[in-house]
């Protein structure tokens, strides 16, 4: 037995590598993750004012990942590409192995928990939100499974662990701001245990030590201001912010829609088939579910919190479906049936488990372990353009490019706006640099008119590209296939030089930037 559990979870997590070693793009934000990594690791210091931009910016830059982006760059710097795809891998391995010791304690059947279906779908459900890409979230999906987790051993008895919650409590508010919703776990486990008739107390008790430890970090109590106001803060530019559409094509977030539509047909059945009333139910394990789908039907970034839930909570009832139509079967033709069907297992197990061992070992073997900066995804040589002509000053970009620009070409420009609004910038600078981006209504030069400008580069594909064409102050001196720069008429020179594609490779982990002069 203990052969199937190494088998499964080596499964498992080969299935994993293969799939986030191929899914390598490098996210629009890490960039300034990596810069706030290697301003810590080369002062000592968490910085409290932006020093990348030209526009304003608030008094106080609370970065909720601060210690996330010492995470990365220190991998980044020791061991590259492979340091970080290899942190997504162990932490995304991490989750689904804690999802399955969450399952394992609903049943004391041994490797009643391993069957694999359940835990690929899971997979892929949360794949988007946590391991799509290099992201601070993964932490947090990291920790709120491990408490949940917790929290399942802890009503089982075991309360000595509770203290596991404020002391992990204290490295992940360090590490993102989504330690909020293990702060929600704790009070939904007090209720939904409230409402089981059972000892509650506990639950409420271990979350004042809980919240407190999170005043432990560079901000003091203004970190929770910050927290606050980013509760309720509208993000209406940002796509994974949106509501989840479960109406729009299939396509679109579908394996959090197949995990749905599984999640529904077996809470149904089981209802059904066992006949359960309101004071049967487990009410933690439902309010849980109920919570986590609220709010991922809210903001899509919030999908993995419901899979995670549903993954935990639903297993037995999806697989009831099967044991039913198993039983059925055995019913009806005998005892021989439950031999054949045992074997069938097995055969099944053992030839799937080879397969991917196998076929997914040699596509590990001939993947390279690479983080792509695609130049149809960033203006790479819009950027090395820049650097050659030596360019300077204040530098206006689409939102999503402004960490790439903050990476590359700090000090030597400043950027208008990137990634951290929500931590540095009123919501006056999003909702100019929006308006220009998308060219909103007839005041999307107010950007420019306010402050001043030295270059654009603009995304091709956006409304602003050719905007800027039809203002005579502004002269195009460069494009590629998505990217163009521009600067003022009056600072045109005579010749320009124009990098070969050939000739430059990406130094990603490489800045300008440093702290130490």
């Amino acid at each position: 037995m203990k052969i199937r559990k190494i088998l499964f979870y080596t499964v498992i997590f080969i299935l994993i590598w293969v799939y986030l070693a191929t899914f390598n793009e490098f996210d629009f934000d890490l960039w300034a993750r990596l810069a706030v990594g290697k301003i810590f690791l080369e002062t000592g210091q968490v910085l409290k004012n932006d020093i990348f931009s030209y526009t304003t910016t608030k008094p106080i830059w609370i970065d909720h990942e601060w210690g996330s982006g010492v995470i990365f760059y220190f991998l980044a710097d020791h061991f590259g590409d492979v340091g970080l795809l290899l942190l997504k891998i162990i932490g995304t391995f991490l989750v689904l192995f804690l999802i399955s010791k969450i399952i394992q304690l609903q049943n004391i059947k041994p490797n009643k928990h391993l069957n694999l279906l359940w835990y690929f779908l899971v997979f892929l459900a949360i794949f988007n939100g946590v391991a799509s890409t290099v992201r601070c979230q993964l932490f947090t999906f990291i920790f709120f499974t491990l408490w949940i987790y917790v929290l399942e051993r802890v009503r089982r008895g075991e309360n000595r662990l509770l203290w596991i919650l404020p002391s992990t409590c204290l490295i992940w508010a360090n590490l993102h701001g989504g330690f909020v919703s293990g702060l929600g776990l704790i009070g939904i486990y007090g209720i939904g245990e409230f409402l089981n008739k059972k000892p509650f107390k506990k639950y409420f008790l271990i979350l004042i030590p809980s919240v407190l430890i999170t005043l432990i970090n560079p901000y003091g109590v203004k970190y929770w201001q910050y927290i606050i106001n980013a509760l309720y803060m509208q993000r209406t530019t940002i796509a994974e912010w949106m509501p989840t559409s479960l109406f729009g094509p299939f396509e679109e977030w579908q394996w959090f829609k197949i995990i749905l539509i599984l999640s529904i047909i077996s809470i149904i059945f089981s209802f059904v088939k066992q006949r359960l009333k309101f004071k049967d139910l487990d009410k933690v394990k439902y309010l849980l579910i109920l919570v986590s789908l609220y709010m991922a039907m809210r903001h899509i970034k919030h999908q993995p919190f419901f899979a995670i839930a549903a993954g935990s909570f639903l297993y037995y009832d999806f697989y009831r479906i099967f044991s039913s139509v198993r039983d059925f079967i055995v019913l009806k033709v005998g005892e021989i049936a439950d031999k054949i069907l045992k074997k069938a297992a097995l055969i099944k197990d053992i030839t799937v488990y080879t397969f991917i061992i196998i076929v997914g070992s040699l596509i590990i073997l001939g993947t390279p372990m690479q983080i792509s900066v695609p130049d149809y995804k960033y203006p790479v040589q819009a950027v090395e353009f820049v650097k050659q002509n030596n360019l300077s000053g204040n530098l206006l970009a689409p939102f999503h490019w402004g960490s790439y620009m903050a990476w590359n070409l700090h000090p030597q420009c400043l950027i208008a706006i990137d990634g951290r609004y929500e931590e540095v910038y009123p919501e006056e600078i999003d909702k100019l640099t929006a308006n220009f981006d998308y060219v909103l209504d007839k005041n999307w030069y107010d950007f420019l008119k306010k402050y001043h400008t030295d270059i654009l580069i603009l995304d091709k594909r956006l409304d602003s590209y050719q905007a800027i064409l039809n203002i005579k102050f502004w002269k195009k001196i460069y494009d590629d296939k998505i990217s163009a720069v521009f600067v003022p008429i009056h600072t045109v020179k005579n010749s320009y030089t124009i990098p070969k594609m050939e000739e430059h490779q990406v130094e990603k982990y490489s800045t300008a930037i440093n702290f130490l002069d």
